[in-house]
């Protein structure tokens, strides 16, 4: 009797080690998720932030674009006028 007593025990030992062992797995599987859950929402944010200079630089260079071509069209007026009268009076109207 005593020895299932002790079979018993070192049984329920056993059990308990292993239901241990399980939650300690089921916690790092848990820390490993959300480690790799930040990595992913950082590089999403490091992406956007990305996206959004590329989208002002385009803004800028297009920017810097229209006031070069306005700036053409103003110092070349005369010579547009003369030589293509239509197209000046277009140029005009869209300044």
């Amino acid at each position: 009797m005593q020895k299932f007593a002790e079979d018993e025990r070192l049984e329920q030992m056993n059990a308990q080690k292993r239901r241990m062992r399980e939650l300690e797995h089921k916690r790092e599987i848990e820390r490993l998720w959300q480690d790799r859950l930040m990595v992913y929402n950082a590089q999403r944010e490091i992406e956007e932030q990305e996206r959004i200079a590329k989208k002002n630089e385009e803004l800028r260079q297009m920017s810097i674009v229209q006031l070069e071509k306005q700036r053409l069209l103003a110092e070349h007026q005369m010579v547009l006028q003369q030589h293509h009268p239509k197209a000046s009076a277009m140029y005009n109207s869209q300044s």
